[in-house]
Formats: C-alpha cells, structure tokens, sequence
C-alpha cells in the first residue's frame, strides 16, 4: 500500500510553501500593523502595498498546491494582476510620501487606469486571443508537475509597463532620500530590497523550480523590496515625525502633543510631560488629559485659551491647533504657550487705562466748576462797570483784565475738551474703512468753534483707509491750529491727496523753520496761540494709524504733510 504525503507536507514542496506562505502572513501581519499607525504621510499606502504583496505571494502558494490544469490560468491571471496592482501601489505610497509626481508626464492617470484594467481582462480573455499566454505546458520534475507558460506580448507589455512604475518609484524615494542626505544609509535598503525582487525574475533560468512562472518567482523578492522600504521608512529622517519631532518637536520650549484623526495621542514632547503629565501613547487625548480637552474645541483652527490650576495660581496657555500630515487628513498638533504673565501684564495695563480715564474725567468736571465760577463773576462784572460812577474807575483797564479772565476760561474749556476728544478718540474701535478726504474736512470744519474765517478747499479729493472717528479728530486739530493762528483774518485752508497720504496747508501766521519740529511736542504754546494740545494730538492719532506726520517749516503758513497711508481715487469703490 502507497501512502501519499499532503503537499504540504511534500519534502519538495515544503521550502517553496515556507518561503511564500511565511511572506504572505508577515505581509498581512505588518499591513495590519501599519494600519493602526497614523504617524508619517504614506503609511496607508505602505499597508495596502504589504496587502497586495501578500495577495501576490498567496498565488505563488496556490500555483504549488494546484491539483491541476483547471486552476492554472487563474492563479497566473491573479499573480500577473497582483504584480501590476504593487507596481501601482508602490508608484501611489512614492508620490503621497516624497509629495512629488514620481512620473511627471502627459496622461499619467490614463497610463496607470489601462494599465490595471488591461491586467484584469486580457487574462480573463487569453483563451479568445492568446495574447497573454500563447500556451501553457506541463513538466514533471521530482514527481510534481510544473506548469510552464508561454508568455506573449501583452504579457510583456504589462510587465514593462510594472517595471516603469516600479522605477519610477524608486528613484522618487532615492531623490527624497538623497536630498535628506542624513538618510542617505536608508537608499541601500530601497536598491537591496527591489534588486532582489528584479533578480527573481532569472531564477528560473539558474535552477530548477517549482514555479517556472515569473511573477510568481518576483513574489517573494518584492516581498523583500517592500520590507527594504519599511526598513528605510523608518530610518528617514525627514518624515513627517521624524524631522519635527528631532529639530522642532522634542526640543520645543512650549508643551506639545500630537494627536490623530480620532482623537488618540501620537507624541508628546518632553515639556507637555513635565507640564501636563506624560500621556499614554495610542489612548484618547480625552482620557490621558481630560482638564485639557474639555477646554478644547476638536474642530477649531484658530487660537484657543485653557486654564489649568496651579499651586498658587491658575495658568492660562494659548493653544495653536495645526494639521499634520498629507493635507492635514491624518491629525493635528497642539501647541500650549503659557500666557499667564501676558494676561497678567494686560490686565495691569487695563487698570492703568481705566484709571487713567478716571482722571481724565475727574480733571474734565472738576475744571468746570471754578470755569463755571469764572465766568459767572466775569458776566457780573461787566454787568457792574456800566453802572459805576467814580471817575478814578478805570473801566478800560477792569475791562482788560475780565477780557483776560474770559479767554483764559474759554481756552480752559478747549483743553477740557480736547483731552476728552482725545481719551474717547483714543478708546474707538480700531477697525478701518475707506473714508473721503473731502468729507471728512467738512465733518471737522464743522465741529471746531469759531471757524468761520477759515475757507476750505480741498483740491484733491481722495479715499484714505483709517479709522474714521480718529481721523475726523486728526482734521479737526489741524483746523484749530489754523484757527487759532489766524486772529480774525480770514485764512484758507487747503487738502489734497497725495499717493500716499494727504497735505494740508493754510496762509495764517506761518511756523518759523526752526520751531516746526518742536510743533508738534505737547505743550508749545510760548510762540503760538493754542491750548497747549498743539499739534501732538495729531501725532498721536497720525502715529497710531502707523503714518508719518512732520510740519514743512520752510512754507509761508503752516504745511503739514502725512505720509504711509492707503490711498486711492475717490472716484473708485471697489474695495
């Protein structure tokens, strides 16, 4: 009696079986491994390579166990569209992984779609044309049979058409590599790995196999082509985690943790642990740090604010959410900066504001009172002089005198209310919009007092972008300080806009060439008519647009010229 072994068990069989039956699990193995990675740009297209590398392999081990010809053609069909679908693949995780186009040519998507579809009909229909396969033949070597196929030129073909692919690939991650030259070791796994996979191909001219047909053979060599690339993956330096985490990541001051599409903690430098406590690589952020991501909005991508409790005080950290990966599908990264001295800064300087309005305010009603005072006993005293009698009575010179007490009441009154037009000017929001030149002189013209023996002209107009309350204000200082130097002359006053800004100019008394800087200073009011403001409100309101403001002190008048503004025609109003 004749027992026959199972081929499995076959002594012949049993090398071949190990060989591509152990490749086929550890490639499904380590694909389903890299599917629960999310840790660097390419790592799907890595794990469906190591799938279809395993599919592959799996036909080789169904060509050796065969029982006969019925199941021939579709292992060779499967084996040949599998070699085709990893050369394809393979192309897809160069291109996702260096983010460049491995084959930049015209028709490249067509290419690759023919290519594919050509492998899943053409075997399919070999027995109509023969194009694939011319025949298929039988040999028997150690007992076993060994089926030998005639390939055609469709098969040769599809067989370039992998191969170009497969090239292309390579020498887009060994120009990635290259260019990163710290990874330059990684190239050798790359080259080994696919040589060993092409060299398959001359297995069966060198030795008597099993399988005689080739993509069956190159099965097991890209196998170790695509562990050569996991191999050099790994290494590479300049990674989507690799260079972060060496240069930026783990030497970054402020705490930072990585986390995935779903919310699990990929990374965390060694600040967050210090500052946050080390998380548990792979467990929901929600978990490991719960304080932190009730405060933190999952989908937002601006600038967030958490609080964490300290020992003496709470801290306050500014949370900056990017995406991370191939066009941020694969995660993002937070990072915490600790505003806590800012916010504490911010808040002083918000006391300091709000006290310094208070004052502003105080001084405002409590001068007056005595102007009040001042100018009810200067209206009674002028009431008195008519009815006073003596002839010694100088009326001329108590006239002076109240003449004196009135002005300096009324000039009293404008610093009162310039220095509330400044602290509410000063308190305006600061958006900016396009404002006419032209109108906001009149606007001004109109809210200064005893203005009307100034003539405004404004010989050209233009849109200025600005804050149009501050800007008013800007212009209406300007007109005071042309009123105030004017007496009761009547004086022009002239705008235009310049490219860049505007002029202003008037023909009052004219500002001495050696004074025209100290103009603008608080205060300077020895040579010229004011309430002492002067010109430095319009600095101030000038300064804070970010423009340029001087005086031209050689023109007979005074000229003052703002420059660094956004200006346009008036006549346009797009935006």
């Amino acid at each position: 009696m004749v027992t026959t072994m199972p081929p499995v068990l076959d002594p012949v069989r049993l090398p071949y079986l190990l060989v591509f039956g152990g490749v086929t699990l550890a490639c499904f193995g380590l694909a389903a491994v890299l599917a629960r990675q999310r840790t660097a740009a390419g790592e799907r297209e890595l794990a469906a390579l190591f799938v279809a590398i395993g599919c592959w392999n799996a036909c080789s081990v169904g060509l050796l166990l065969v029982p006969g010809r019925f199941a021939v053609r579709p292992l060779f069909a499967g084996s040949l569209l599998f070699a085709i679908l990893v050369s394809v693949v393979w192309f897809r995780f160069a291109q996702v992984y260096c983010d460049r186009d491995p084959l930049p040519i015209p028709g490249r998507r067509y290419l690759i779609v023919g290519v594919v579809l050509a492998a899943l009909a053409l075997p399919i229909t070999n027995p109509l044309h023969g194009w694939v396969w011319t025949d298929i033949t039988v040999q028997y070597r150690y007992n076993i049979p060994v089926y030998l196929a005639q390939r055609g030129p469709a098969h040769h073909l599809l067989t370039g058409a992998s191969y170009l692919f497969t090239f292309a690939g390579v020498r887009c991650l060994a120009i990635r590599f290259w260019n990163a030259r710290i990874t330059r070791p990684a190239i050798l796994s790359v080259l080994v790995g696919f040589g060993i996979s092409i060299s398959a191909n001359l297995l069966p001219v060198t030795a008597d196999l099993l399988i005689e047909y080739p993509p069956a053979v190159t099965a097991g060599g890209g196998a170790f082509g695509a562990f050569g690339i996991l191999v050099a993956v790994r290494s590479d330096l300049s990674g989507t985690v690799s260079i972060a985490r060496r240069s930026v990541f783990d030497t970054l001051a402020d705490p930072a943790v990585v986390v995935d599409t779903g919310g699990h903690v990929l990374a965390a430098n060694e600040a967050f642990a210090r500052t946050f406590g080390d998380p548990t690589i792979g467990e929901p952020f929600t978990t490991t740090n719960p304080a932190l991501a009730r405060q933190l909005d999952a989908d937002a991508t601006d600038r967030q604010t958490v609080q964490v409790d300290g020992e003496d005080d709470a801290v306050h950290y500014s949370v900056i959410a990017s995406p991370v990966g191939v066009d941020g599908t694969r995660g993002r990264s937070l990072v915490f900066r600790d505003i806590s001295d800012l916010r504490s800064a911010t808040r002083r300087l918000e006391r300091q504001n709000e006290h310094l309005d208070e004052l502003a305010y105080s001084a405002a009603h409590n001068l007056r009172n005595p102007l009040g005072v001042i100018d009810g006993y200067a209206g009674m005293i002028q009431s008195e002089l008519e009815d006073i009698d003596d002839p010694s009575f100088d009326r001329d010179r108590v006239r002076e005198y109240v003449d004196k007490v009135a002005a300096n009441s009324q000039r009293m009154e404008e610093i009162v209310t310039d220095l509330l037009r400044v602290t509410h000017a000063s308190k305006a929001d600061g958006e900016r919009e396009w404002v006419s030149l032209g109108a906001l002189a009149e606007a001004a013209m109109d809210a200064v007092n005893d203005a009307g023996n100034l003539r405004l002209t404004v010989e050209s107009d233009g849109e200025i972008r600005s804050n149009p309350e501050q800007f008013e204000m800007l212009l209406s200082t300007l007109v005071r300080a042309s009123r105030d130097r004017s007496g009761e002359e009547p004086v022009s006053v002239r705008l235009s806009a310049s490219e860049d800004g505007f002029v202003f100019e008037d023909d009052a008394e004219p500002i001495d060439e050696q004074d025209a800087e100290v103009f603008l200073s608080y205060g300077y009011t020895t040579k010229y008519p004011g309430t002492g403001l002067g010109l430095a409100v319009a600095r101030m309101l000038a300064t804070s647009h970010e423009w340029d403001i001087e005086i031209d002190g050689s023109y007979d008048g005074l000229r003052v010229v703002v420059s660094g503004a956004a200006v346009r025609p008036a006549a346009d109003t797009g935006n």
